[in-house]
C-alpha cells in the first residue's frame, strides 16, 4: 500500500509515543504490588505491544519510503543531555561502562607485576562476543596511557586503526601446527618492530627489545572458539617462555589475548568450551598470567551512572535517553532486559558511540 510522506511521519510519531508509553507501563508493572493492578497493567501492555507491532509492520511495508530510524531518534534525545564542558569525552568513553570488578582485578595484577619488575605481562580475556571482550582490552590500554603515562602517547607503542585512532585488535597469528604458529608469530614481530632481515628473532629478543624507545608496549590478539586448536596452549606457553628477557632495561610488554566463547556468561559451557577454559586456567597456574573472565552483562544502573557522570544531573533527561535506547533494542535483547534488568555491552557501546559523536561535533 502507498502512504504519503505526511502519513509516514504520522505513523512514526505515533510509534514513538506508543513505545514511550509501553516502557512506562512496563516500569510501573515492575513496581506494582497489588494483584489487580498487575493484571490491569499486563492487559494494557499486551494491547500496546500489539499496536507497536502493527505500526512497525505498516512502516516496514511502506516501499521506498524512509521509515523510523532508531539511531536518529536516540541521537536527537541524547543531544538534550548536559555534558560538562570540563569532561573530555575521548576514546575511553567508547568502552568504559561498568566492569568495576574486572577492572580492579586488572590493576591489582598490573601493580603486582610492576612491583616485581615483570616486564612481560599476559592477560587472557574470555567472554561472549555480546559482552565485547576486545573493548575491555582496549579500555585498559587507554587507562594505562592516562594513569601511567599522563597521556604521553609517544611512550606507548600500540597498533591503531588509521581512520579512528582506536586500538587495533589483531588476529592471533596461527598456523596448522605449533611450528607454523611460531613461524607466524616471528613474522608478526618482525613486521611490527621492523628489525633487519639479517637479524634473527632470538637476537632481536635479546638485544633489540632493550633498545625500543618506549615505556610500554601493548599487544592485543583475538581468537574465536571455532578456531581453537589443541596445540594452541603449547604455542601460548612457547610465547610466554620466549619473552623472558634477562635485560632489565626493557619496556613493559602487555599481551592481551581475547578469546571469544559464545554465551560464556550463562554458565553452561559445552565440553569444547570447558577444554578451552581449562587450558587458559592451566596457563595461569603454570605462569604468572592473569585470567580476566567471564565478562558479564551490565546493570541498567551502571549505564545510568555513566550518563550522569558526563555531567547530566537531571534524572528525567537521563531516563528519556534510556527509554529511547531501550525501545530501539532488538526483540531478544528487550526480552533479556525485561527478564533480567541487564544489558549486553554490544548494545551499550552503540549508545556510547552516539554520545561520543555528539560530544566531539
Amino acid at each position: 500500500m502507498f502512504y504519503t510522506p505526511e502519513e509516514i511521519k504520522g505513523f512514526e510519531s505515533q510509534l514513538e509515543l506508543l513505545i514511550r508509553k509501553l516502557n512506562f507501563l512496563k516500569k510501573e508493572r515492575g513496581l506494582a504490588v497489588d494483584a489487580n493492578a498487575k493484571f490491569s497493567l499486563d492487559e494494557e501492555i499486551i494491547q500496546l505491544e500489539g499496536q507497536v507491532r502493527e505500526l512497525k509492520g505498516i512502516l516496514a511495508g511502506a516501499h521506498n519510503i524512509h521509515t523510523i530510524d532508531k539511531d536518529s531518534l536516540l541521537l536527537d534525545v541524547a543531544r538534550g543531555l548536559n555534558i560538562d564542558e570540563d569532561e573530555e569525552v575521548g576514546l575511553l568513553h567508547l568502552v568504559n561502562v561498568d566492569r568495576k570488578d574486572m577492572r580492579g582485578k586488572f590493576w591489582d595484577a598490573f601493580d603486582e607485576k610492576e612491583e616485581k619488575k615483570q616486564e612481560f605481562q599476559y592477560y587472557f580475556i574470555s567472554a561472549c562476543p555480546s559482552q565485547m571482550p576486545p573493548s575491555f582490552a582496549e579500555r585498559m590500554v587507554y587507562e594505562l596511557l592516562a594513569e601511567e603515562l599522563d597521556g604521553d602517547s609517544d611512550s606507548l607503542h600500540i597498533i591503531t586503526h588509521e581512520d579512528t585512532g582506536r586500538l587495533r585488535i589483531q588476529d592471533l597469528p596461527v598456523g596448522r601446527n605449533t611450528r607454523k604458529c611460531q613461524q607466524r608469530f616471528k613474522e608478526y614481530v618482525q613486521e611490527r618492530f621492523r628489525f633487519a632481515d639479517t637479524q634473527s628473532f632470538d637476537t632481536f629478543i635479546e638485544t633489540g627489545v632493550p633498545k625500543l624507545p618506549y615505556d610500554f608496549v601493548a599487544v592485543a590478539f583475538e581468537i574465536h572458539e571455532r578456531n581453537w586448536e589443541d596445540f594452541l596452549p603449547e604455542y601460548l606457553q612457547w610465547m610466554i617462555d620466549t619473552f623472558r628477557c634477562p635485560h632489565q632495561d626493557v619496556p613493559s610488554f602487555l599481551f592481551f589475548f581475547v578469546v571469544y566463547i559464545e554465551k560464556q556468561h550463562e554458565g553452561r559451557p559445552s565440553s569444547a568450551q570447558k577444554a578451552i577454559l581449562e587450558s587458559l586456567e592451566g596457563l595461569a597456574q603454570r605462569n604468572e598470567t592473569t585470567l580476566l573472565t567471564p565478562l558479564m552483562p551490565v546493570e541498567e544502573g551502571d549505564l545510568r551512572a555513566w550518563l550522569m557522570d558526563l555531567g547530566e544531573r537531571n534524572p528525567n533527561k537521563v531516563q528519556e535517553v534510556l527509554e529511547v535506547f531501550l525501545s530501539g533494542l532488538r526483540e531478544e535483547d528487550q526480552r533479556f532486559y525485561q527478564e533480567k534488568k541487564l544489558l549486553n555491552m554490544k548494545d551499550i557501546e552503540e549508545l556510547q558511540a552516539i554520545i561520543y559523536r555528539i560530544a566531539n561535533e
